[in-house]
């Protein structure tokens, strides 16, 4: 039966009749389909709708006006094809918006965390009153050192030690069979900075008919964001916000359109006006699209990156053979995500190949390492040996480059710096897969190098800000 017993709570033919409409459904469609009983009438629909909208509402501002909760936004562009062409814009049928979407803050996160806008605005270089003279100085040696290097038994650094689980976890996923009764000892990394697991959840925002291309769209998008989540300066039933924060998530074009925002207003005379209270956070996952877009710059897109017999290019050529011409312009991020991680595990099992026959000589393959039942304790030791062995020869690779070329192998050189490279991309992926803060930040480091090397300065440059605000700038509880 379609119907429920209850002529008042059809379920069924209500969800079908809010996709028909979310589908734009024709409505003769809509009333044939109504009469066969598979969904609601279209005024049901229209009165569905609005009590939908209502609630939706409801729910925005019981979180926004507890101050608990953050707000992330991005572009939204939809192509309207059937549009018609007016003298404005001749032809133009895409249409620019702006999303978002309100994050409940973590159970952990207490009201009194966030009440230091008026503290922050002290240390704002664009206070009248600021003394460039109160500014801490920070130093690179400094961002080194958020989180110092333990000394560990094995002798292995933090990053090292990294490399070898992931070794192991590459051996043990997509090795022989025989190794697959080791999932259970398989662990996890340790962790250096976890957030605490809890639920979580978010509450939708209505679009703007806005672009967030500019400052100023930015500003109209917030106060939007802002309005229907029922804070501002008080008046309208909205919320004061006083000394509290507001955090917004975003891209790095979205946070460069911020802090020009706040520079601009930062002659007004209220915090409300001045947008004292917004405080940017990096998007991550906008971070790791520049990651794999570096790995993509440094050994994809030069001009003969591809002559080296052992090139990143010659891997592509033989698992995704029909689409060598799309790596060489632009792959995207899906694409070169899944290269990085399907060549890293041939490349990290084919070092398990190389290291188990330096063991023993008849292990030609995995498949007769694997015959010779080797115990987890026997794995762990030459997962830790190949991660020193391939970490030391890293570490030298300025002292191999400074040989004379008749001496120096470049094949072998540019394998590791490849193999160093897909590490840290796993390393950075599992830390925000996993909720590991302190891996992530740990991270920022190398790429912030890798960054600058292959011409992304403005990532780098915000990923350096971000530690120097969060370790440096912020008091404890907004930290």
């Amino acid at each position: 039966m379609m119907h429920s017993s209850n002529s008042r709570a059809n379920a069924f033919q209500t969800l079908v009749g809010i996709f028909l409409h979310s589908a734009n459904t024709p409505q003769t469609v809509i009333d044939f389909l109504a009469r066969c009983g598979v969904s609601i009438s279209s005024n049901t629909i229209t009165t569905s709708l609005s009590n939908l909208s209502q609630g939706a509402e409801t729910n925005m501002q019981r979180l926004g006006k507890t101050f608990l909760a953050a707000y992330a936004y991005d572009n939204l562009d939809i192509d309207f094809k059937q549009d018609v062409p007016v003298i404005e814009r001749q032809g133009d049928t895409l249409v620019h918006l702006t999303t978002g979407t309100m994050l409940p803050l973590h159970p952990k996160v207490a009201l009194a965390d966030l009440n230091c806008s008026d503290e922050l605005w002290k240390k704002y270089y664009r206070n009248p009153s600021f003394k460039a003279s109160d500014a801490p100085s920070i130093a690179i040696y400094d961002i080194h050192n958020i989180h110092p290097e333990q000394q560990h038994p094995s002798g292995l650094t933090r990053r090292d030690r990294f490399n070898a689980w992931k070794f192991r976890s590459d051996l043990v996923n997509f090795g022989p069979e025989y190794f697959r009764k080791f999932l259970t000892k398989l662990g996890d990394p340790e962790p250096i900075d976890m957030i605490p697991c809890s639920q979580s959840s978010q509450v939708p925002l209505r679009t703007v008919d806005v672009s967030p291309s500019t400052p100023a769209g930015n500003a109209e998008a917030l106060d939007d964001f802002f309005r229907q989540s029922g804070i501002g300066d008080g008046g309208l039933g909205r919320e004061k916000v006083n000394n509290r924060v507001v955090l917004v998530f975003g891209d790095l074009l979205t946070g460069q359109h911020v802090r020009s925002l706040l520079e601009s207003l930062s002659e007004e005379t209220t915090p409300w006006r001045r947008l004292q209270f917004v405080v940017f956070v990096m998007g991550l996952f906008h971070l790791k699209m520049a990651c794999a877009d570096a790995i993509w710059r440094i050994f994809i897109q030069p001009k003969g990156s591809d002559i080296d017999s052992n090139a990143l290019m010659q891997y592509i050529s033989q698992i995704r053979p029909k689409e060598t011409g799309k790596f060489k312009l632009k792959p995207g991020f899906r694409r070169m995500h899944e290269i990085i991680q399907h060549v890293g595990i041939v490349l990290r099992l084919d070092s398990w190949r190389i290291k188990a026959s330096q063991q023993n000589a008849s292990y030609s393959s995995l498949e007769d390492f694997a015959k010779s039942s080797p115990d987890w304790d026997t794995i762990v030791k030459l997962s830790e040996e190949v991660t020193k062995n391939e970490g030391k020869l890293a570490a030298d690779l300025d002292q191999l480059r400074g040989c004379n070329d008749a001496e120096r192998d470049k094949q072998r050189e540019n394998n590791l710096l490849l193999a160093q490279y897909f590490l840290l991309y796993e390393e950075i992926s599992y830390a925000m897969n996993h909720g590991d803060i302190g891996r992530v930040e740990d991270c920022f480091l190398p790429w912030m190098y890798i960054f600058m090397g292959c011409g992304k300065h403005k990532y780098a440059k915000e990923m350096r800000r971000y530690l120097e605000n969060v370790h440096f700038h912020y008091p404890e509880g907004l930290r």
